[in-house]
């Protein structure tokens, strides 16, 4: 009798086990569904992540508005229906727009972060000023020359707005924009008056000093610049006259320096 009594109080207590175990399982999934409930009706039935407003800062070339028709964002949309690719996709379409960030700012707010190519250089070419940024991406086209480093060229340039200029002659456009970046970062932005872009990958830098540098882009550009600011210094220092003066990196292993010089010995 007790041995039968033991187990009829087993069977009991895994009964009330099982019962516990389905309640618990019951109270979850009636939770789950209200949960759900809760964020469907928060989501979709009222206007909580609804768009109220959108953020942008970092846009000097183009008005808020414009960036705002552009990203294809609409005020009242619900925030997790924006696709934030896309919208960076649409905006880093236009010209000056370099990349741009977007952000969900919970729960109804969008910031968008632009980040805006910058106008330094322009190319004298055909009559025509091409304005190019810092990589050589061709921003706009004027007819009138502005405050901008100019780059003259000698040879052919091909240009479309939007891509990166081209220069005829010149196998890796990046070794121009290099070398500017150099000359002003190592001697001052004032030393480099202009920048001309001849043929069979050389350029010729005008100096503040009167002399002109002409720089084998093949070659270390910067142990060229470097060397001629040397002998530019030491010429003045002993008092003796640059202007018009050629110091040349092309003819050879070692440069030649050119007094008045005549534009046949570029």
């Amino acid at each position: 009798m007790a041995k039968r009594s033991k187990e009829q109080k087993k069977k009991r207590k895994k009964k009330r086990k099982i019962r516990k175990s389905f309640i618990s399982t019951a109270a979850f999934f009636s939770a789950a569904v209200f949960i759900v409930f809760c964020i469907y009706h928060v989501a979709f039935k009222t206007d909580y992540l609804d768009i109220k407003g959108i953020d942008i800062v970092g846009n000097f070339s183009y008005e808020t508005d414009y960036i705002i028709e552009k990203s294809g964002i609409e005020l009242g949309e619900k925030i997790f229906k924006v696709d934030r690719s896309k919208v960076r996709e649409n905006l880093e379409k236009e010209i000056y727009v370099k990349t741009a960030r977007i952000v969900y700012e919970l729960p109804d707010r969008i910031y968008i972060e632009i980040n805006e190519r910058q106008e330094q250089y322009q190319i004298s070419f055909n009559n025509e000023y091409i304005i190019i940024d810092k990589d050589g991406v061709i921003l706009n086209v004027y007819n009138e020359k502005s405050k901008l480093i100019t780059i003259e060229s000698f040879t052919d340039v091909i240009y479309n707005v939007g891509e990166p200029v081209e220069f005829k002659g010149i196998d890796d456009i990046n070794t121009v924009f290099k070398t500017l970046e150099y000359s002003f970062s190592e001697f001052g932005s004032d030393t480099i008056n202009e920048l001309t872009v001849l043929s069979d990958n050389a350029v010729l830098l005008d100096t503040e000093y009167g002399a002109k540098i002409k720089i084998n882009l093949e070659d270390d550009a910067k142990y060229q610049i470097s060397f001629a600011m040397e002998i530019i210094n030491k010429r003045l220092n002993n008092n003796l006259t640059v202007t018009l003066d050629l110091i040349d990196f092309t003819k050879g292993d070692s440069p030649v320096y050119i007094e008045d010089f005549q534009w046949e010995d570029i």
